[in-house]
């Protein structure tokens, strides 16, 4: 996070953000106070609805820092030439078997 403040949450959403749902850090909470540049990985199970196509999921992440900073929902509002600090959720579709 910003400042090298810690990860103290990462939230999930399998349904476009209408309902979110608390990850299990699994990796990396345990980085020095303040000192926090590094992934943290997790894990959460969350329902999801399927996408039109009817065989795909998508699904968004976003994290909390120690100061309850988010992610903020997409890069509207923070586009630049480069594409420095594009920090919005991260967003993925899946293929359902």
């Amino acid at each position: 996070a910003g400042g090298g403040r810690n990860i103290v949450r990462v939230d999930v959403t399998g349904n476009n953000g209408k309902s979110w749902q608390t990850a299990t850090i699994t990796e990396g909470s345990n980085q020095p106070l303040r000192r926090a540049w590094a992934w943290v990985f997790w894990e959460c199970e969350v329902p999801a609805i399927v996408c039109e196509d009817g065989v795909s999921v998508e699904l968004a992440c976003k994290g909390v820092d120690m100061a309850f900073n988010t992610q903020p929902e997409s890069m509207g509002g923070m586009w630049n030439v480069r594409g420095l600090v594009n920090n919005s959720f991260y967003r993925v579709k899946h293929k359902v078997m």
